[in-house]
């Protein structure tokens, strides 16, 4: 009958060849995706079946010589042409209704951000978001993650407009470079001057957790020092020290939390970064970042500790897959340095 049903992440919809929308520059029929408000589910699949067929009626009425009934398909959003704003507020309406993947805190964190860079009061327009992210420099995080979020403003608002030649080759990995050695986050732990900030540090570089994850911690005050994290950006997980030596010599389970009135997980987090760097601009050496010393626990869990991967990712807080992505090539780098350093140390002869 002409209409397919396609999924787009968790949401269903329909492709089928239908006249230009109100509005649109084009003039001869083309392929199109129209947006249901249904979830992939049995109950979804079968609601999108009846939708399906609903359209390929209008498909033959429109064929036959009568007008298209957009409104029926189109309706509750705004028309083309409608400002940004009115297109970014229905959208957000969409987005929040999705509450068992998405959370204002996602939406104020990753999309608000992206959507203040458009004017508000402009036409949305497939040009208007393409020069938006080219505006952005390029191989960034910033570049990749407008395009993913534009592009589902476009795809929502109907814009026939493909961004994703344009997120750039952004690779996260690239960001993990220049680590401090475990000698040197020792010794920057014991120049940092305020005993709220030491614990902070302490507690980053010996159970590898989050910035935000501190306000949430607790140690258990007997070997082997467990540390419960009540919650966070993935939930409650308890964690092993390594070393577990630094948590005796620091005394972590003699929790000293700094004061905030900040309870977001991305505000929080920003707190501890700004609070460490004014300490390490007191350190001359301290030429590395809070998350580096999760970056450090990650990668010592696997060199130093020889963790399995599924033990690592579970300490972690995070899937295998983002471990390996994340980590491996890291992990990979300082285990042939090290095999390297013991096969010098071994060999005892005498070089030609």
């Amino acid at each position: 009958m002409g209409v397919s049903l396609r999924q787009r992440g968790d949401t269903l919809s329909l492709r089928a060849t239908l006249p230009p929308r109100p509005g649109s520059e084009k003039t001869q029929p083309y392929q199109q995706d129209l947006a249901l408000k249904m979830y992939a589910n049995p109950a979804g699949m079968k609601a999108a079946e009846d939708k399906a067929i609903e359209l390929a009626a209008d498909i033959i009425k429109w064929k036959s010589g009568q007008n298209f009934p957009w409104n029926n398909w189109i309706e509750g959003k705004p028309k083309l042409g409608f400002t940004c704003q009115s297109w970014i507020d229905n959208f957000k309406a969409e987005f929040l209704e999705r509450q068992e993947k998405f959370s204002p805190r996602t939406w104020k964190r990753h999309y608000q951000p992206m959507f203040n860079r458009l004017p508000s009061t402009a036409e949305l327009t497939g040009d208007l978001l393409l020069r938006t992210v080219l505006s952005l420099p390029n191989d960034t995080w910033t570049r990749l993650r407008a395009a993913s979020i534009y592009q589902q403003l476009a795809f929502h608002a109907g814009l026939e407009i493909d961004l994703r030649p344009y997120k750039g080759k952004y690779d996260h990995t690239d960001t993990i470079k220049n680590l401090p050695s475990d000698e040197l986050i020792a010794s920057v732990r014991d120049k940092i001057t305020s005993p709220r900030w030491q614990w902070v540090y302490g507690m980053l570089s010996s159970y590898g957790l989050r910035p935000h994850e501190v306000f949430f911690a607790t140690v258990e005050p007997k070997a082997p020092y467990k540390c419960h994290v009540a919650e966070g950006k993935t939930g409650a997980r308890t964690v092993q020290p390594f070393y577990p030596q630094w948590v005796e010599r620091w005394k972590l389970w003699e929790a000293k939390k700094p004061k905030t009135k900040q309870t977001e997980y991305g505000d929080l987090g920003k707190a501890v970064y700004l609070a460490m760097r004014r300490h390490f601009l007191e350190i001359n050496e301290a030429d590395f970042t809070p998350y580096d010393l999760r970056h450090c626990y990650a990668i010592r869990i696997s060199v130093v500790f020889e963790l399995p991967v599924t033990t690592s990712a579970k300490l972690m807080g995070h899937s295998v897959t983002e471990h390996l992505k994340t980590y491996q090539r890291h992990i990979d780098e300082k285990t042939n340095s090290r095999a390297v350093e013991r096969a010098i140390a071994r060999f005892d002869g005498v070089a030609p």
